[in-house]
């Protein structure tokens, strides 16, 4: 890991901004509580952020997401039970800004162009934009799953235990 200059932090902070806004606003789309949304902006810019903050530092984005998803599921599975709320309502809206749209959309794109072409060169090219987008794309999304459902296999196991 390397430090990052004053660009990379402004792009961090960008992102981190942007995810707070966007973890918030899908919420609401579920009829969240208003009381719980300033939490799950937080936690949504410091999900985003660590993840952001990882990737620049020269982290591959498929396990710098899976740590960010894990932080953000740890930071609930303490918050969840206090506040009687279902880690779900926080999680989902926290992470839903680290979907990876673009990966998915140039996959599906070169998919249509595989089906499409006619010239062999076009082709190979698609194809191989097919594997790395798509793969990265299922990449992504697997780390988000795992990461939001390892943690509470360590802990909640002694949630209703005194230690």
């Amino acid at each position: 890991m390397h430090l990052l200059s004053v660009d990379q932090w402004i792009n961090v902070i960008y992102q981190s901004i942007g995810a707070g806004v966007i973890g918030p606003a899908f919420a609401m789309l579920f009829a969240v509580p208003a009381r719980f949304l300033a939490l799950i902006a937080a936690v949504s810019a410091l999900t985003r952020g660590i993840r952001a903050f990882l990737v620049l530092s020269g982290m591959e984005i498929i396990i710098a997401t899976f740590i960010a998803c894990a932080i953000c599921s740890l930071i609930f599975i303490y918050f969840g039970p206090l506040l009687r709320v279902p880690r779900p309502v926080f999680t989902v809206p926290c992470i839903i800004s680290m979907i990876p749209g673009l990966d998915a959309y140039n996959s599906l794109l070169a998919l249509i162009h595989i089906i499409e072409s006619t010239n062999s060169e076009l082709l190979n090219n698609n194809i191989a934009i097919l594997f790395r987008s798509g793969m990265k794309a299922l990449g992504i999304v697997f780390a988000i799953a795992v990461g939001l459902a390892v943690p509470p296999l360590f802990f909640y196991k002694y949630r209703h235990t005194k230690l």
